[in-house]
């Protein structure tokens, strides 16, 4: 197929423009990219694939798409996003996002405005942990020829190569850039609270990641578990784990439309879920917490772990655009 495809994309309407850069953070609740006008796009980590009797309209929040063959006959449908939300498709946290990326990528390969044509030197993905071989391989597979249509547009892309990039640091290259520590002579950390996992690291004043300090921390598919649980006595059964983040996110605190509201449990299960990371921190950084000067708390849960930063008076902080400093630092 990828030579079948190949030979299309020099066959189309021409000039083929060239983006030297796309980024892709696909992580367990949101994907986020950086469109052809640098505006920086988030949907939900979510696919629904679609039969084909099975409708689904894109929207701000989603994206269609329909992979097409040599003939111009769709292969696959599937819609990404708030839209694979609704109709109940499989969410990110749920699975290896790594596997998922396979998908979750067409949402980034937007050609500019009036071309139908695009090609990307590179494509930068964020991952776990880069030494991941069996991750990285799916990844650098995203290297390829793409062709079909991305709500209603057909588009030949081609990503010449994949260069993965371990998470926390395009947000520490970022930080340093924006001087957001106030010191790079100590050993600074990020925190990265996300849906299903977070992942706390330490970098060194040299900016070397210290690999031994590396731990993962449990995301807001933890703390939606404790909602659950503390609902259950009212409700006899448990909820849809993926709406109660959502109504944690938006501050409803109301799982759907008439379903339970967990207003009154939400700060003690939020305490004791930051309770669980930094114990999980204390226990993994220890031997260093006399030599660190700041960790910046980064990611889509960030916000929630405000009181965290109020117990150890500002030493581990919210970083200012905490939800799309990952993304913006994957471009510098």
């Amino acid at each position: 197929m990828t030579a079948t495809l190949t030979q299309n994309v020099t066959n189309a309407p021409m000039p083929a423009i060239k983006r030297p850069i796309a980024v892709l953070d696909a992580g367990n609740r949101t994907t986020q990219w950086i469109s052809p006008n640098n505006a920086i796009k988030t949907i939900p980590s979510c696919i629904k694939m679609l039969e084909d009797w099975e409708e689904a309209q894109p929207d701000q929040h989603s994206v269609l798409v329909e992979v097409l063959n040599n003939s111009g006959d769709i292969t696959e449908r599937f819609i990404v996003g708030a839209e694979a939300q609704r109709q109940k498709g499989v969410s990110a946290f749920t699975g290896n996002k790594c596997e998922m990326a396979k998908r979750l990528v067409y949402g980034a390969l937007e050609p500019l405005p009036g071309s139908s044509t695009v090609i990307f030197d590179y494509l930068r993905v964020a991952l776990p942990d880069a030494r991941n071989a069996e991750n990285v391989e799916l990844l650098k597979g995203l290297a390829d020829t793409y062709y079909f249509r991305r709500n209603g547009e057909t588009i030949h892309a081609v990503v010449r190569e994949v260069e993965p990039v371990d998470e926390t640091r395009p947000a520490y290259r970022y930080a340093c850039a924006k001087n957001l520590y106030k010191s790079l002579k100590h050993i600074n950390g990020i925190l990265d609270l996300g849906g299903g996992t977070g992942i706390g690291r330490l970098y060194s004043p040299s900016g070397n990641l210290m690999r031994l300090a590396d731990v993962i921390v449990p995301g807001t598919f933890q703390l939606a578990k404790k909602i659950d649980a503390a609902l259950m006595p009212v409700t006899n059964q448990s909820q849809d784990l993926a709406q109660i983040m959502d109504a944690i996110a938006d501050g409803s605190y109301q799982v759907g439309v008439s379903g339970a509201n967990f207003a009154h449990l939400f700060e003690k299960c939020r305490d004791s879920w930051l309770e669980e990371i930094r114990a999980m921190l204390r226990t993994a950084w220890g031997q260093y917490f006399d030599q660190v000067g700041e960790v910046l708390i980064i990611g889509g849960s960030a916000p929630l772990a405000k009181p965290i930063e109020e117990a150890t008076k500002g030493r581990f902080k919210v970083a200012p655009n905490s939800q799309n400093i990952s993304i913006a630092g994957m471009v510098l």
